[in-house]
């Protein structure tokens, strides 16, 4: 629990100097995860937690408005270390306010991006790699699966938002609490696809993906037939995320699966909740640059999958990526400039990404796997 009323010492709010920096959002939103690790479960837990996560999804100048809803009592915390002179001052006093104890950063919470990091990044990061130089939106999801939103809707966004091309990725029906499509799910959605490619494909096309479960020997939930029926299929890991447990045999054999394109957010960690899976990643990304595989990386905040030091490894393996949303909704498809500012802090080469190629260039390369 927390030392006192959780107010800080008077001498630590004096220490500034003009070229005092203020906390950033990520090394804020930090603290208080930190201290919310401190006490016990409760009313005062969650609120520490909820002011993290409205700190670490604002703006930079949205801080103030993200955390109005902070109940009386934690106001005065929340001022009082975003005033701290720096994160080396913020450190200490979240040091002192845990009763001395050094706080550690979870491995559930490294190398992620708060929302006010990506302008910065996407606007002294390589131009070629900004959102608005890529030509296709990939990994959205729609009412068919667990989206919400139908297809036409999330492709209408899609246009407006400048893209050339889209790629649904609903999910397939071994993940059944996202309500996966079967056999004959997937045929309705191909005519939906087919209409609206019949009568916009020039301003937009659309194609049809399909997000298969990997299984805990590596198999896929979708029988090869099936799967030959849409145009892109995304293996990914939903469940069986046991930590002790070395997962690169299991990849392995989803990536050499043929029809597979892309392996989706790789890792399958989430912020603040798992660290994601345990693998040989040297292994796994030298058999998908062999065989083809593009890796994801995947923009959607609560996943950023994969991250920069493993994007950075993939590229030095020779693979190829699609940087994705993840979208659920319309607003969601904006979660693709977290993909593009990864890509930047792991020096991604454009050629190296799917994302840019037109329509048809994309269309070879899918029908080449």
């Amino acid at each position: 629990m927390l030392v006192g009323d959780c107010s800080l010492p008077l001498k630590m709010k004096t220490e500034f100097s003009p070229r005092s920096v203020r906390p950033s959002n990520g090394a804020l939103a930090e603290a208080l995860f930190s201290l919310s690790e401190q006490e016990d479960p409760g009313d005062r837990r969650i609120a520490l937690l909820k002011a993290g996560y409205a700190v670490f999804d604002t703006t930079a100048d949205g801080r103030r408005a993200a955390l109005a809803k902070a109940p009386d009592w934690l106001r005065p915390l929340i001022d009082q270390l975003a005033a701290c002179p720096g994160e080396d001052a913020l450190s200490a006093a979240v040091q002192r306010l845990a009763a001395g104890s050094r706080p550690r950063r979870r491995a559930t919470r490294e190398r992620y991006l708060c929302r006010a990091e990506v302008p910065g990044i996407l606007e002294t990061g390589p131009a070629e790699l900004h959102p608005d130089r890529m030509r296709g939106a990939t990994h959205w999801h729609t009412t068919d699966s667990d989206g919400k939103t139908a297809v036409e809707s999330m492709a209408r966004t899609c246009q407006r938002g400048g893209y050339a091309w889209s790629m649904v990725t609903d999910h397939s029906r071994g993940l059944e609490v996202a309500s996966g499509l079967d056999a004959e799910g997937l045929r309705i959605q191909r005519r939906r696809i087919d209409r609206w490619n019949n009568r916009s494909a020039e301003d937009h096309r659309v194609f049809q993906g399909l997000e298969v479960e990997v299984l805990e020997d590596g198999a896929l939930d979708v029988p090869h037939g099936e799967r030959l029926e849409v145009e892109c299929v995304v293996a990914a890991v939903h469940r069986l995320f046991d930590p002790d447990r070395d997962q690169t045999e299991r990849l392995l054999r989803a990536v050499a699966t043929p029809g597979v394109h892309v392996l989706a957010h790789p890792r399958a960690r989430h912020f603040h909740n798992r660290p994601g899976l345990r693998a040989r990643w040297e292994v796994v990304f030298a058999a998908c640059a062999e065989l083809g595989v593009a890796l994801e990386i995947n923009g959607f905040p609560r996943r950023q999958d994969l991250d920069w030091d493993l994007a950075r490894l993939a590229v030095d393996a020779g693979c190829e990526f699609l940087l994705a949303s993840d979208a659920h909704a319309p607003r969601h498809l904006e979660f693709d400039r977290y993909a593009c500012a990864i890509a930047m802090k792991a020096e991604v080469p454009r050629e190296r990404i799917l994302n840019v190629m037109h329509g048809d260039e994309l269309e070879v390369w899918l029908a080449d796997r």
